[in-house]
């Protein structure tokens, strides 16, 4: 990769993250409207934004940046007040940034020239020019300009060209002394040196001046104060003056704003005319340029577009920027390890033998610096759920206002961390379920109110972590899902004998049916299962699960439970008939030797056993793990409770052995999916044991299954093979 190309990549990368970023703190400004602290992060990301856009070359994107860069300045300095229309603004002002980053991603011009000057003219409201964007944004604007328009009004601005003479030097006169001279007189803005009359090294004369300077001041001195400082100048070199105090806003020259770069170099005398009109002329994309040649032909260019963009959409996914503390202080423990390990040669090697008791303590010293080394290395990966969670409220407040419905949304567990392939993989169920939420939940305000509840909706974004997963819990207040709709809807299918008597857990299980929402009709159920197969595929893909409740008029509550970490895992090594099996160690709540006297027979072979205070089942693991055939030596004289956050059940082993923590490898990519079985792990000796997944457990034998819901035996049959 050049170093061109490595630059583009970091650009795209960072880009996305200050996007993000400047969206977040737009929707907590929405919120909270006087947050200096969200103000100054939206500041600093659009900053940044414009100078890394223009240091590989996007100027449109810079350009545009700036422009809001001086909006943002305005608001740092409360010239302007936060209004959910200066916010909707600057969201879609966000997109539109985004829109321009995606297409020179691909290959594409920035944006098309008319758009782009349509955009920066919508902002120069804001900045004061041009009157303002709205009789809101009007009455809040005009206050403020009263009490500092004499401020402003009491500085003036003046464009200085200097464009002495090469035999300045002749007449006793410095350069430099005459600029000294001049700042004393206000504050230099710019000052653009012009050095393109500098001859080669060997035609350079130390007694001739080869530069002259541009230079825009501010000052509170009059026009013949700063004519006064070229008294002795004036009239044998080109010394212009022009007061432009009035495009000036605040400091700052707007009339840049609707113009473009070649407009701008012109002016500031950098370029001719000539050399402005020969370079539009080769304003081309490489691709075109070649394909005008006959180098390559346009299906070659395109293809090799289509590569690039999907390497830097997987670049994007693939990089992950980490804290300097997490790489410092896994330095230390790589440190720490290496310690360790010269000290255990080092006793090794030491003649005359080693006594056991030292090189023990060596050996479990470096086992623990070695497990705290695995596990920092795991949390690099972790993530906090607030970008994800901000990028929904985005999302649901758009919706919201498409659709004419008000609704807040409220974010809690903000600081809940999950792993970065497992937020990766769980954002497309999310979308689905939010999108449900605004379209099909939440009612308009007209029936809200007629129902007796307040015009706006909510809907609330819950992350909390509960042993060794994080539960995701999603939820509105709007009208619930009809569960008679649901039953007709499965009836029709053909999902549901009529006289087929059902409880309402097996009812909402058909919404996670492909093609059971239809569109042929419009009702309140109505798109309630679009999408749900792919939430139910996807969180399945990832070791989770998703639970419904619903109430009428009340709301409906979709909670998503998620792998902690992908990777690292603590467990309990377990055997069942001779076969090696690993349970998360979070889940665990005790074990206990089995007694047959206590054990309860209730119903066709489901037994119970007396654990704290109450009978909890048991489930034979055995029966869909192990292969048919394997002999067995009856029901294991050990029971390890464990609870999946839904359910709590006992789990009859024949050998229960040491915890460890060991890196899981996915069963999928490897071979694939087994229900019951989250992955698989190389132990200490060598030997392949399996990752209990207690989800899948749970949902294999606590689940009914019904009529039409076939899968449940097809994965109970894939688990034993």
């Amino acid at each position: 990769m050049s170093e061109m190309d490595e630059t583009l990549e970091i650009f795209f990368s960072e880009a996305e993250d200050l996007l993000k970023s400047a969206e977040e703190s737009l929707l907590a400004l929405e919120s909270t409207p006087d947050s200096s602290p969200d103000i100054e992060q939206l500041f600093r990301s659009v900053h940044t934004m414009k100078s890394s856009a223009a240091m590989v070359g996007f100027m449109g994107i810079s350009e545009y940046a700036h422009l809001l860069e001086n909006l943002l300045e305005r608001l740092r300095n409360r010239k302007l007040t936060v209004t959910h229309k200066l916010i909707t603004f600057l969201l879609d002002s966000v997109d539109f940034i985004r829109s321009m980053v995606d297409s020179v991603l691909r290959g594409e011009p920035e944006a098309d020239p008319e758009v782009l000057s349509d955009r920066k003219s919508r902002v120069k409201p804001y900045l004061g020019i041009e009157g303002v964007s709205s009789s809101e944004e009007k009455e809040e604007a005009e206050p403020q300009a009263k009490g500092s328009r004499d401020a402003s009004d009491a500085y003036r601005f003046y464009k200085i060209d200097l464009n002495f003479g090469k035999q300045l030097f002749y007449s006793g006169q410095d350069p430099l002394l005459i600029l000294f001279n001049l700042s004393e007189q206000g504050e230099f803005v710019q000052i653009v040196p012009d050095l393109s009359g500098l001859p080669d090294f060997d035609s350079l004369s130390m007694y001739d001046l080869y530069i002259s300077w541009q230079i825009v001041m501010k000052t509170k001195r009059s026009y013949e104060d700063i004519e006064d400082v070229f008294m002795f100048v004036m009239d044998d070199h080109d010394i212009r003056i022009e007061d432009v105090t009035s495009r000036y806003r605040e400091g700052i020259d707007v009339g840049l704003a609707s113009k473009r770069l070649g407009e701008v170099l012109l002016e500031e005398s950098k370029i001719t005319e000539e050399v402005l009109t020969d370079a539009l002329k080769k304003q081309k994309m490489l691709g075109e340029i070649l394909v005008e040649e006959g180098k390559v032909g346009p299906n070659d260019v395109k293809k090799a577009l289509s590569l690039q963009e999907e390497s830097r959409t997987v670049y994007r996914k693939t990089t992950i920027r980490v804290d300097v503390e997490k790489i410092d202080s896994l330095v230390n423990l790589g440190e720490e390890i290496g310690i360790g390990l010269s000290k255990l040669r080092t006793l090794l090697e030491r003649p005359g033998g080693t006594k056991p008791m030292a090189l023990g303590e060596n050996l479990e010293n470096l086992v623990k610096v070695n497990r705290e080394f695995q596990e920092r290395v795991a949390r690099v990966r972790m993530f906090p759920l607030e970008g994800t969670f901000r990028r929904f409220q985005r999302m649901a407040r758009d919706l919201a206002i498409q659709q004419n419905k008000k609704i807040n949304v409220v974010l809690t567990g903000l600081d809940t961390e999950l792993d970065k392939e497992v937020i990766e993989h769980f954002t497309d169920p999310m979308k689905h379920l939010v999108r449900n939420c605004v379209d099909h939940g939440i009612e308009s305000p007209e029936k809200r109110v007629a129902k007796g509840k307040p015009a706006m909706g909510t809907i609330e974004l819950r992350a909390y972590q509960r042993g060794g997963r994080v539960f995701v819990e999603i939820r509105e207040d709007g009208r619930g899902i009809d569960l008679e709709a649901v039953r007709e809807k499965a009836v029709e299918h053909g999902w549901l004998r009529p006289e087929e008597s059902v409880t309402e857990e097996q009812l909402l299980a058909f919404i996670f049916k492909p093609g059971f929402s239809t569109s042929s009709e419009v009702t309140e159920l109505s798109g309630r299962g679009v999408g749900m197969d792919v939430v139910k595929t996807e969180l399945h893909k990832l070791g989770g699960t998703i639970g419904v409740h619903t109430e009428k008029d009340r709301g409906t509550s979709f909670v998503l439970c998620l792998p902690l970490i992908s990777a690292l895992m603590e467990v309990l090594h377990v055997v069942v008939c001779g076969k090696s099996y690993l349970v998360p160690v979070q889940a665990v709540l005790g074990a206990d030797r089995c007694d047959d006297h206590l054990v309860k027979r209730v119903g066709a072979g489901k037994e119970v056993y007396p654990f704290r205070g109450d009978y909890l089942p048991l489930v034979d693991i055995a029966k869909v793990l192990v292969t048919p055939g394997t002999p067995t030596n009856g029901r294991g004289h050990i029971l390890v409770f464990v609870d999946t956050g839904r359910k709590i059940f006992g789990l009859p082993v024949d050998q229960l052995l040491e915890p460890q923590q060991i890196i899981v490898k996915s069963l999928e990519t490897n071979y694939r999916s087994v229900r019951g079985l989250a992955g698989a792990s190389i132990l200490g000796d060598g030997s392949i044991s399996l990752v209990l997944d207690l989800l899948g457990i749970e949902e294999i034998f606590f689940r009914e299954p019904v009529k039409g819901d076939g899968d449940h035996e097809s994965e109970q049959k894939a688990g034993s093979n």
